[in-house]
């Protein structure tokens, strides 16, 4: 569920504001109240709203880390040639 959507007990329908931990808010609600076991109502994280959100095996793990690998030294390339640009007009602006 996104931030703006409330979580509803399936058992009494008590809803459950939107928070980051309303996931866990709910599942102590209905271990504590309902005494029902975690695993009635499994664990939701915020990649499960995502789709392909979760690394699913091996391949796709050395396909996030190779994508994420390229996007960081691009980013750094960019910084440095920007770096490297100001560095050469102060040194021409020192130089008149």
């Amino acid at each position: 569920p996104t931030t703006t959507q409330l979580l509803l007990c399936p058992v009494c329908s008590q809803p459950f504001k939107p928070s980051k931990n309303q996931n866990s808010n709910l599942c102590r609600h209905l271990k504590n109240i309902h005494n029902m076991s975690p695993t009635m109502h499994p664990r939701k994280c915020k990649w499960d709203s995502i789709p392909d959100g979760r690394i699913k095996d091996d391949k796709d793990r050395k396909e996030r880390t190779r994508k994420s690998k390229h996007l960081w030294a691009r980013k750094t390339r960019l910084h440095r040639k920007a770096e490297e640009a100001t560095l050469v007009l102060y040194m021409l602006s020192q130089a008149v």
